[in-house]
């Protein structure tokens, strides 16, 4: 049988889950003091430790690394959600509040961007830096999105994330860099690089790719969608389940068999890159949606749908604080009787703590931080 479109009042846990999942992997990487993932791999042999390390760098290289996946992970599910807000909002008949609601959103995510990243609130704007953080592409690319959603069909698009993803592919192939001569994808310098340059100028930093790669960031995001209208539709759970994970290995089939002609490549946010993590992104939402959803299997996902529940109160709030300050006002004097290592490791998981028991504090008061 199948089963009704979802409304205002169901949730799917596997999504808070998911998101949840993405920002611990944020978390865990390099802010609000709690680095548990790199923290903890220099727990074992030296050179475990030293092969790992590579997977938590960010510099300018081609391929996949471990530290690549969340961003990726995060704006797919942003737009994973976008078809459950504006559907049910439609229910509601009021187009004139949602475009407002929207451009509300995309005011506030855009600003706390420049809070996070931009460091506003030291209020030096001679070079302050402009778009640079994940909530001001997610600003950008959730007014597109939810536009497409408003006002086309499923089909268009995914017409459109497939013509965003080639015309991306097109620009870098077609369009010289004024003056350079090098490889097209140089991290040195590419077209990315240069029109960053030109239209940021001192507003951002120097080799920095995010103007041009925002073509890339709605793509990214729109695919979210798209996942999204396959879980609000009418079709059984066990048919969503098994469509999922076909989309999955799809995309990242697709990546793979485009990353010859067009490399992964993270800081240039390639449409390679793309499909590899969106279909990355796509399984495992796959199993999460399976154990949570369709078997009720969701105690396991706990602690990741408490950090899903609240994602951008944390995520702001890692920007602001070092928790690890807090955390040792509880575990500073235990962790001082193990080596640097074991220590380094006890402070993080204590900083990340600290800030998951703030969130279940919100979660069990029904607190939850929506822009």
């Amino acid at each position: 049988m199948n089963e009704q479109p979802l409304h205002l009042n169901e949730r799917i846990v596997s999504i808070d889950a998911l998101r949840g999942f993405a920002m611990f992997l944020i978390l865990a990487y390099d802010i609000g003091g709690a680095p548990v993932l790199q923290t903890f791999t220099k727990l074992w042999s030296e050179n475990f430790a030293n092969a790992a390390s590579v997977q938590f760098e960010y510099h300018f290289t081609t391929g996949l690394r471990f530290s690549f996946i969340a961003m990726p992970m995060f704006l797919f599910v942003v737009g994973l959600v976008i078809p459950f807000s504006l559907n049910n909002r439609l229910l509601k008949k009021d187009r004139e509040k949602i475009y407002l609601h929207i451009i509300r959103r995309v005011l506030i995510l855009f600003l706390l961007g420049l809070i996070a990243g931009g460091h506003l609130l030291n209020l030096k704007f001679a070079n302050m830096p402009v778009y640079n953080n994940v909530l001001e592409y997610i600003s950008i690319g959730y007014l597109v999105c939810a536009i497409l959603v408003l006002n086309t069909s499923t089909s268009v698009q995914f017409a459109t994330t497939a013509g965003l993803l080639i015309i991306y592919w097109m620009i870098f192939l077609f369009i010289p860099v004024p003056g350079w001569q090098g490889d097209i994808y140089s991290g040195e310098m590419n077209l990315a690089i240069y029109i960053d340059d030109v239209v940021l100028g001192q507003f951002h930093h120097h080799g920095s790719w995010q103007v041009l790669a925002t073509v890339n960031f709605i793509s990214n995001m729109l695919l979210g969608v798209l996942t999204g209208q396959l879980i609000y539709s009418n079709r059984d759970r066990a048919g969503k389940t098994r469509l999922l994970f076909f989309y999955g290995l799809a995309m990242l089939t697709a990546g793979l068999v485009w990353s010859p002609f067009f490399p992964i490549i993270r800081s240039l946010w390639t449409s390679s890159f793309v499909l590899v993590t969106c279909g990355i992104t796509t399984l495992l939402f796959a199993v999460f949606y399976f154990l949570i959803d369709v078997r009720g299997y969701s105690k396991w996902a706990f602690f990741f749908v408490v950090f899903g529940a609240n994602s951008i109160a944390v995520y702001m709030m890692a920007h602001m604080f070092d928790f690890s300050l807090i955390g040792n006002i509880f575990v500073g004097g235990l962790s001082s009787l193990f080596p640097s290592n074991v220590r380094d490791f006890i402070q993080a998981v204590a900083a990340m703590m600290v800030m998951w028991l703030i969130l279940y504090y919100m979660y069990c008061k029904k607190t939850f931080i929506k822009v």
